[in-house]
């Protein structure tokens, strides 16, 4: 199996999946939840990631339009691409953990190391950088990660096919899990997620 890993760096990147919000949308949005308590799944991050996320999946529907979600994710600005990856990310490890990520999305394995770096996820840097390790062995840089698959090595093929038929024995992984769900670390990682959208705005979307 040869995977394409999309990278955080795209030679097709655009700005026409930027969505269109009304002026002052996001200085609103902070006043609404300044006041509200926190709660893990109805708050100002899910706000923002509904509107500058998932509504741009929804309206754009790229499997429609006959493309892969790499082809899609590629044509994104690179603040879109980090952003999208880690919502991907998020939502996959909290349905089924982080082997349910490389599982069903290989393509954005190294993509989310980048994007993890972009945003400064701290510990969850580390953390990933040693599943990717522990899983496709050590490696120096992401084009030499990159190469190994590209070279169609039969003893990565069949390593991939162990990993897709259930190969679930990932503890830098699970290292991960213990924490992920924590409440103060979702807390912690949304808050990264929404100063990174303030910090890239004009990447993440366009005021009418």
């Amino acid at each position: 199996m040869t995977i394409s890993f999309l990278r955080l760096e795209s030679p097709f990147e655009s700005t026409n999946h930027l969505p269109q919000l009304s002026k002052g949308w996001l200085d609103e949005l902070e006043l609404k939840w300044a006041t509200n308590p926190w709660s893990q799944y109805d708050n100002l991050h899910y706000e923002i990631c509904t509107k500058i996320c998932n509504d741009v999946y929804s309206s754009y529907k790229y499997w429609e339009q006959g493309k892969t979600h790499s082809e899609f994710l590629g044509e994104l600005t690179r603040a879109q691409r980090a952003y999208f990856v880690l919502i991907n990310f998020t939502s996959q490890v909290n349905n089924g953990g982080v082997y349910q990520f490389l599982s069903n999305l290989p393509e954005l394995s190294i993509i989310a190391l980048e994007a993890m770096q972009e945003v400064e996820m701290g510990q969850l840097v580390k953390d990933y950088e040693d599943v990717l390790i522990e899983f496709f062995g050590k490696f120096d840089s992401f084009e030499q990660l990159n190469a190994r698959f590209e070279n169609e090595n039969l003893s990565w093929e069949e390593r991939w096919e162990a990993f897709e038929s259930g190969y679930e024995e990932l503890p830098a992984a699970e290292k991960i899990e213990d924490y992920f769900y924590e409440e103060h670390y979702v807390m912690n990682f949304q808050s990264k997620l929404i100063h990174y959208v303030k910090l890239n705005a004009i990447y993440l979307f366009r005021n009418n």
